[in-house]
């Protein structure tokens, strides 16, 4: 119900607020009068039976004091001038069953006993009872009994002028509610009827009538400048639109040479990034032909003076003049020189297989198991040439028998990559440094930690280190690519995870996190 009432037209909202406040308003009014006339009716009745009785018993005490049963009855038969009297009855002191005279009109009979003196209202009548006093002896009872119906239909004809005036009421009270409620809603549906247009045709040029100085009134200027202001701010935003237009248009073809020079950038990103792998592959080519040179030229030197010594015995042998000592310290220069070259043979051989190992993982990229302990070994035999050089030292702490299925030339290029950035940046003051390699496995991961202690990242560098080409020591052999490459090979090739952590004067360590089994 509430919500057929909300849901309603605003014009039936007014007509039936008018109408619930015209019967709230008459209804109690009109239970008021009813129960006013009824009970006035009552009271009167009550008044007018009881002065009736009054007079009934002074004029029956002569007849009941002479014991005059016809002067008596006389005396009561003057109530049939009263038509709603149905019986009076008088009783002598001793009130038996059979009353000392009576009058009564229709079927109606004296009660045996006329009870307590008073008025009394039963279902359909009023019964008076009055003592009939002679002096102050009482000699009798009067009983009159009055029949309801004049006054039941008294009240009856009253209610129905009551009711009737109530309904003219409200009916009038409708009627003007109806005719104000045109007055009042008019100007509010017109409104309504104009805002639905506006928000149709979206023109806001249309404007409300006034029809009045009321609050309705100040609703349509109200309503009036709004559209004003929509209709301004319509036209600002149309020219912000244009101007934006405008703006992207230019916006579009700046990205579009954004892009091309994106594009571009990237290009020379990865040519660099693809020339400091092949530099980085070139330096450990030139280190590792430096290395291999030394135990060539030593073997070769002595290969030369076995050759040498080989050649006068066979002269010797040929001119008889050889000798047992001369045999003797042949044998041992020829069991020596034949121990050098091999030794230095062998070195040179595992050199070659370091590099080579290395070199392919590099250039292939492909993937395989290994033992991880055995590969950082070969990964530094390739860089020993390059830490001969200086006073530092590398140690490692890994299982030997830890195994993983990766990416072995990522990994060799990652290792390479942060050795150089340490012996570059981390001992600048040519003190002897030691850099630390540790590897352990942590569920289905690898935590490989690689730290230095040498003199550490400032705090404002920390968040840069991985960009390209930052570098501190632009210059001075630093291109700002190293670590760079570190970043995108642990989380692009080998899918793992890395972080830095350098506090200042203490060292640099980074914590290098992948799966042991490349997905």
């Amino acid at each position: 119900m509430i919500q057929r009432f909300t849901n309603a037209p605003i014009r039936r909202k007014l007509i039936w607020l008018t109408v619930l406040s015209s019967a709230v308003g008459l209804l109690p009014a009109g239970v008021a009068l009813i129960l006013y006339a009824w009970s006035s009716a009552r009271d009167a009745s009550m008044r007018d039976l009881e002065t009736l009785a009054h007079i009934s018993a002074d004029g029956v005490t002569a007849a009941l004091t002479f014991g005059d049963p016809s002067a008596a009855r006389e005396t009561l038969a003057a109530l049939r001038a009263q038509p709603d009297i149905e019986m009076a009855c008088l009783y002598g002191r001793a009130q038996g069953a059979t009353p000392f005279a009576a009058f009564v009109a229709g079927a109606s009979q004296c009660p045996a006993r006329p009870g307590d003196p008073g008025v009394r209202e039963d279902l359909k009548r009023l019964v008076a009872v009055r003592p009939v006093m002679l002096g102050d002896e009482r000699i009798g009872t009067l009983l009159i009994s009055q029949s309801l119906a004049q006054r039941q239909r008294a009240l009856t004809a009253q209610i129905v002028f009551t009711v009737g005036i109530l309904a003219a009421a409200f009916v009038a009270s409708a009627a003007v509610g109806w005719r104000l409620q045109r007055s009042l809603t008019q100007p509010i549906l017109e409104l309504a009827q104009m805002a639905r247009s506006i928000s149709t045709s979206q023109t806001y040029t249309l404007r409300a009538d006034r029809r009045g100085d009321d609050e309705i009134g100040a609703l349509v200027d109200d309503f009036n400048q709004m559209l004003e202001q929509i209709a301004q701010r319509d036209l600002d935003l149309q020219a912000t639109r244009d101007a934006l237009s405008r703006q992207v248009v230019e916006k579009t073809h700046a990205n579009d040479e954004l892009e091309t020079a994106m594009l571009r950038l990237r290009e020379a990103q990865a040519q660099l990034v693809q020339s400091e792998k092949l530099a980085s592959l070139g330096g450990l080519v030139a280190g590792v032909a430096h290395e291999i040179n030394t135990p060539i030229g030593v073997s070769v030197t002595a290969a030369s003076t076995l050759d040498n010594r080989t050649q006068r015995m066979r002269e010797d042998y040929a001119a008889g003049k050889l000798t047992r000592p001369e045999l003797e310290r042949y044998a041992e220069m020829a069991v020596e020189a034949s121990r050098i070259i091999l030794r230095n043979l062998q070195r040179a051989a595992d050199l070659i297989h370091s590099f080579k190992q290395v070199a392919v993982d590099q250039s292939s990229g492909e993937r395989r198991r290994f033992e991880l302990r055995a590969y950082i070994d070969e990964v530094l035999l390739s860089l020993a040439p390059r830490l001969k050089k200086t006073p530092h030292r590398i140690e490692i702490d890994c299982d030997e028998k830890l195994s993983v299925d990766t990416l072995p030339g990522a990994l060799a290029q990652i290792l390479t990559n942060l050795v150089s950035n340490s012996l570059l940046h981390a001992f600048a003051d040519d003190r002897a440094g030691v850099m630390r390699i540790e590897s352990r496995i942590e569920g289905r991961d690898v935590h490989l930690r690689f730290s230095d202690d040498g003199v550490g990242i400032p705090p404002e560098n920390l968040p840069r280190i991985f960009d390209p080409f930052f570098t501190t020591r632009r210059g001075l052999g630093g291109s700002g690519l190293g670590l760079h490459i570190v970043y995108n090979l642990v989380t692009q090739m080998l899918r793992g995870t890395i972080r830095v952590d350098s506090p200042p004067g203490a060292g640099t360590v980074f914590d290098l996190r992948f799966p042991a089994t490349l997905p």
